[in-house]
């Protein structure tokens, strides 16, 4: 299989994306202001994932997109969502309403969502409901936006179908290209700006620049039996999206050659896990897109940023780059436990110093969302990877002290 496609046929699809979702969300920017003036969406998207990153393989038939929206009006606090332990939810939050007489507000700027039920009452605080605002409002906003566009589109030689995987909003677009293209852009809510001073020794720059970021709430909720959530907390859930510091991550890498080696690496690496898929294998199965992006940050963290790595430290190449990158995914599926790299990360202010992601503490294991028996077979499969790369990698030479900083620090729970 040819992984690799010619920038021509990235420039196609890229048009056919943006051609597509200009016309999608100008209408969609019209229908919400119609259900209320104060539901403000920017028809701006924000590219990201893979296909804003650099380590798209195979075809560009994916692509991932931020919408990002404003509720004006509102005096929103993000407050910590608790476990019924007490114990704070890493990343996750609910958004209260804080402006003075709150219900007042919500009737006059929000009538229809407060009768649609977005807007609930938990112990005299007024909280989004994350489950309704999905479903009753951008769903039915996207169906009407869809039967709207329907007819334009195809005057311009497209068929879109609409797929369901909340919280995303999933279409397949069919056009003149030999494949489809498959777009989930998720409804952002626009939280703030952050500036970011990022030090020179992580730029690629003679000195250090200050960087915008900017912070979005995802909407999140909870359909399946969990005991330790409160049941009135299940529908109310936000997820701080770090995507701009994500985005950077890869960005920093464009002009740095031992960074270029791991975004191979990393390409190389999503290359294997897809055809090791189709042989069932259980660690390809297990492993997302973005379980390799964050096994390539912290790869990116420990081994190219002056102040993480060791003294002088410099990468060899490829081969050395993949050594590491397989040295820490047996390490992950050794301990079961694939930490988040924007969350309790205590390298994170070292890049994004005094930033909001610096100041989160709290790790969270990815592997918590993927089944248990999974986790525990993808160990034994691991070895698959290194047979499929013999002769690609060398484990010769690797820092010992980048390894055991990796298995001690970087998994330790």
């Amino acid at each position: 299989m040819d992984y690799e496609f010619s920038a021509d046929l990235w420039e196609q699809a890229c048009a056919v994306v943006d051609e597509v979702l200009d016309i999608i969300l100008s209408e969609l920017k019209t229908q919400a202001q119609k259900m209320s003036e104060n539901l403000e969406i920017d028809v701006r998207f924000i590219r990201q994932a893979s296909a804003r990153q650099g380590l798209k393989i195979v075809a560009p038939d994916e692509f991932d997109a931020i919408v990002p929206f404003k509720l004006k009006g509102l005096d929103l606090k993000e407050v910590r969502l608790k476990d019924t332990d007490g114990k704070v939810l890493p990343g996750q939050m609910r958004m209260s309403v804080q402006n003075p007489s709150a219900k007042s507000v919500l009737t006059e700027r929000f009538p229809r969502l407060l009768t649609l039920g977005v807007f609930q009452m938990d112990q005299g605080t007024w909280l989004i409901n994350t489950k309704l605002l999905q479903e009753k409002v951008f769903k039915s906003l996207m169906d009407k936006t869809l039967s709207i566009t329907e007819d334009s589109l195809k005057r311009k030689g497209y068929n879109v179908t609409r797929g369901s995987r909340p919280p995303t909003m999933n279409i397949k677009i069919f056009s003149n290209l030999q494949f489809p293209i498959d777009v989930d852009f998720v409804p952002g809510l626009y939280l703030k700006d952050e500036a970011v001073m990022i030090p020179d020794s992580v730029t690629t720059h003679p000195r250090s620049i200050r960087m915008n970021f900017p912070r979005f709430g995802l909407m999140k909720w909870i359909s399946k039996e969990n005991p330790r959530m409160r049941e009135q907390d299940k529908d109310v859930i936000w997820r701080n999206c770090s995507s701009s510091y994500e985005r950077y991550m890869f960005d920093m890498c464009l002009n740095n050659r031992e960074r270029l080696y791991i975004v191979t690496a990393c390409r190389i690496m999503k290359a294997v896990v897809k055809t090791l898929r189709k042989r069932q294998n259980h660690a390809a199965n297990l492993l997302t897109s973005y379980h390799l992006k964050t096994i390539a940050m912290y790869c990116i963290e420990l081994l190219t940023v002056p102040t993480v790595a060791p003294p002088g430290f410099q990468l060899g190449g490829v081969r050395e780059a993949l050594g590491y990158f397989l040295k820490f995914l047996k390490l992950v599926f050794n301990k079961k436990v694939m930490p988040d790299f924007f969350l309790g990360n205590e390298y994170l202010d070292k890049i994004f110093p005094d930033s909001y992601f610096a100041n989160e503490h709290r790790k969270y294991n990815l592997f918590d969302k993927e089944n248990p028996v999974q986790v525990k077979n993808a160990n034994h499969c691991f070895s698959a990877m290194e047979k499929a790369l013999d002769g690609c990698y060398t484990y010769e030479h690797l820092n010992d002290a980048v390894i055991k900083c990796f298995e001690n620090r970087v998994l330790r729970m």
